[in-house]
């Protein structure tokens, strides 16, 4: 079973932004079983490379399409992308490091983030943004 079970509950009736999510939860689930097969750390870092790089730009699409239609709370958004771009950042330096940080807890503190951050922040952009006429 998957780490990180998608379902309609995650959606924001926003076809673009539902597939980003979908994708960020596939490469989630893609770390999950690398790191569960017992990958070479070099193969763990190309996915959470992978990763990283791909919610870097999910958040410019989804800031684009917030500053595009207006969103009024778009300032408050961004800053929540803001402080876990930096937090990741911080776990992944420190990985990289060999500082005592494993592959599993920045796994673990995206995968809380990412259900978290789409349940209680993204569904409140969802239906302005269709209100907009987005779908």
């Amino acid at each position: 079973m998957p780490l990180f079970q998608w379902n309609q509950e995650y959606s924001v009736n926003v076809g673009q932004l539902d597939e980003q999510h979908k994708k960020l939860v596939e490469m989630i689930n893609t770390l999950d079983n690398s790191m569960k097969s017992g990958d070479r750390i070099e193969t763990i870092r190309v996915i959470l490379d992978e990763l990283l790089d791909y919610t870097a730009y999910h958040f410019e699409t989804e800031e684009r399409l917030l500053v595009q239609y207006g969103y009024p709370r778009v300032e408050n958004h961004r800053k929540e992308h803001d402080a876990l771009s930096w937090r990741v950042l911080d776990l992944r330096t420190r990985f990289d490091s060999g500082a005592g940080v494993e592959a599993k807890e920045i796994l673990d503190f995206l995968t809380d983030w990412l259900k978290n951050h789409i349940l209680f922040s993204d569904k409140q952009y969802g239906s302005f943004l269709n209100s907009k006429g987005l779908k």
